[in-house]
């Protein structure tokens, strides 16, 4: 494996693992009313946390792998271009979601993700993405009563 690919996954993993660890500390410092059930509001990022720290520790087994061991996929070469606008979608997200929302901060991530994995095809990602984080939006904020940022999009809903 090179040493850049190997790198690539020690960062990879060691971010991923990072930020489960940061959402399960966040999670564990909800405040939940009494009256919910033994299964509240918690348990959705406590699996997204306990996932991205398994997956995490996959990229680090998977960096420390050598020889035989080594899977196809480490013979390629790490696509920074598409790493940076797939992180640069996030950081994006984090600072923008409050002043947006979440749909609109959300649809620039999905849009950053899908030219990150190699689409061309702008108009019908940025559709696909706010039809897909509006839904999302009413399924958290109306069916599961669970608040989300509704920013500059607000007055309208």
């Amino acid at each position: 494996m090179k040493q850049e690919s190997r790198t690539a996954g020690i960062v990879a993993g060691l971010l991923l693992a990072t930020l489960g660890a940061l959402i399960a500390l966040s999670t564990s410092q909800m405040r939940i009313a009494p009256n919910y059930a033994k299964m509240g509001p918690q348990i959705f990022p406590y699996v997204a946390a306990i996932a991205l720290g398994v997956v995490g520790l996959c990229f680090l087994i998977q960096a420390f792998r050598t020889g035989s061991e080594k899977l196809a996929a480490d013979t390629d070469d790490t696509d920074w271009k598409a790493l940076g606008l797939i992180a640069a979608g996030f950081v994006f997200e984090i600072l923008f979601i409050k002043w947006l929302g979440f749909i609109l901060a959300s649809s620039v991530l999905f849009f950053t993700v899908s030219l990150g994995f190699g689409s061309r095809r702008y108009v019908r990602d940025i559709i696909i993405a706010l039809v897909m984080t509006t839904i999302a939006y009413f399924t958290f904020t109306k069916l599961l009563n669970l608040q989300l940022p509704a920013g500059v999009l607000g007055g309208l809903f």
